[in-house]
């Protein structure tokens, strides 16, 4: 683990494998840029921010957390949360300007992220407008905002809602625009200081919620049965894994919190109350596949895994329960919209068609399946990919020997399984290493939740090796 680790760690700032970064040319094929000059600036502050993580972590196993394991717990996840927003922030210092303003400008940009750039047009003026017309608009937009044309009418609502605020409140809008060092004058519409700071305000969300999705982790490890401090532990590795520290603002970070949460409730259902926590679990999967419909196969995999960590082949109520959740999560996304004259499936339909055309098929199934992995395995980070084979083949082992396999051991597998197929099915060829944050989650419990509990100086090293890698790619890749 540690010379693989130290291996792609040698090779990136020199290229020394360019196939890391994927399979050339681009396009069709997707592969990320080569930065040979390094950062604009040293990335000092993030440094900083890695490092304070690392004696989060080292504190964890002081006497003060071992009496208080609760409160130790909770200080964990708080800290991870606002330092991992912290270090997404300063890795953007890798970029030439304020990184504020590289955030404001990644937001606007069409080819970064179109979603601002629709909810600012006057097609997005009135909300329910748009939601009612989305499905024949799709084509259209597939010419100017490929983003928005692959994805369903959430994104765009969201940034129209942070636009709608910045509008209502001047205090806010001068009060982001000034921590951007954004001159002080009037713009043109559509792009009027509003909606710049909506832009800005919508970005730092983003990166919020990804950091937030700590907190649903720390949960999902102790339901599997770690103990509270070594769950949280795992809440501090997640903020400094490459994938969510680097791809600021991107929905895919967003998108993690509410796919583990509900795959959190889905599993604690099974133990009282369980109704209204499966309830729950389908709310928030509504909530994600009304941002994107890639959402479905993420969703899925973790109810999956949920549904074997419960023991399902046990009894009838994880099954039900999951079908409740599923029920609630298709009312909630396709539903709902539906009473506002929305088209679902006809916009579902159209925009998968178009993700086909654009991103699929151009691209070679056969390369995609050693690549994505790959992808995938650097973007987690590489110590995290390995640790989670070798206790996958320990749990195949207990699997296949006749031995009572314990909950973690068949979410392992449910987890490393489901993700197995999604590769299979080639339904991704490139940019797992963002595409696929949602599933991120689920493999770092996967990865380090074993048959005895994490020892503080393993997950030390790990983090050491996570903290490294980060700032690595941000350091000489282009994402």
């Amino acid at each position: 683990m540690v010379l693989a680790s130290l291996l792609v760690l040698v090779s990136i700032p020199f290229d020394l494998f360019p196939l890391l970064r994927g399979p050339a040319p681009y396009p069709p094929e997707w592969q990320w840029a080569f930065r040979p000059e390094g950062p604009a600036h040293p990335l000092l502050a993030a440094a900083a921010c890695a490092l304070a993580l690392l004696a989060l972590l080292g504190a964890s196993g002081g006497a003060w957390a071992l009496r208080h394991p609760t409160t130790a717990a909770r200080t964990l996840v708080a800290g991870a949360i606002l330092l991992g927003c912290g270090l997404q922030i300063a890795l953007l210092a890798r970029e030439s300007g304020h990184p504020l303003r590289t955030l404001m400008s990644r937001t606007q940009s069409r080819s970064f992220t179109s979603y601002h750039a629709v909810a600012i047009s006057p097609e997005a003026r009135d909300p329910v407008s748009y939601v009612r017309h989305h499905a024949e608009r799709l084509p259209a937009l597939a010419r100017s905002a490929k983003h928005a044309a692959t994805h369903p009418p959430g994104p765009v609502l969201y940034y129209r809602a942070a636009l709608a605020l910045c509008e209502a409140s001047p205090p806010l809008t001068d009060a982001l625009l000034g921590a951007a060092e954004v001159p002080d004058r009037e713009f043109r519409p559509p792009a009027t200081r509003a909606a710049r700071a909506a832009a800005l305000l919508g970005a730092l969300l983003l990166g919020l919620l990804g950091a937030c999705t700590a907190w649903p982790i720390t949960h999902l490890a102790m339901a599997l049965g770690i103990e509270a401090v070594s769950a949280a532990r795992l809440a501090v590795l997640w903020v400094l894994l490459p994938g969510p520290a680097l791809m600021t603002p991107q929905f895919d970070q967003a998108l993690a919190l509410p796919a583990v949460a509900a795959t959190t409730l889905l599993l604690a259902a099974s133990h009282g109350r369980g109704t209204w926590k499966a309830a729950g679990a389908g709310l928030l999967g509504g909530v994600a596949i009304f941002t994107s419909y890639g959402a479905v196969v993420f969703l899925a995999i973790g109810g999956l895994a949920a549904l074997a960590a419960s023991g399902a082949g046990q009894g009838r109520r994880p099954t039900l329960l999951a079908g409740l959740a599923g029920g609630m999560a298709a009312l909630t996304a396709f539903g709902l919209p539906a009473v506002l004259g929305h088209h679902p499936v006809n916009a579902m339909l159209t925009a998968l068609s178009i993700h086909r055309e654009m991103y699929t098929a151009p691209r070679s199934y056969a390369l995609w399946l050693l690549f994505n992995p790959l992808d995938l395995a650097l973007f987690l980070g590489v110590p995290l990919a390995i640790a989670g084979l070798l206790l996958s083949r320990g749990s195949i082992r207990r699997a296949t020997s006749g031995a009572a396999l314990s909950a973690i051991d068949r979410f392992r597998l449910a987890t490393f399984g489901g993700v197995g197929l999604l590769v299979l099915l080639g339904v991704t060829r490139g940019e797992v290493g963002r595409l696929w944050i949602p599933l991120m989650p689920l493999l770092l419990v996967a990865s380090l939740a074993g048959p005895r509990e994490p020892r503080l100086g393993d997950v030390l090293l790990k983090g050491v090796l996570l903290a490294a890698l980060t700032l690595t790619i941000g350091s000489y890749w282009i994402v």
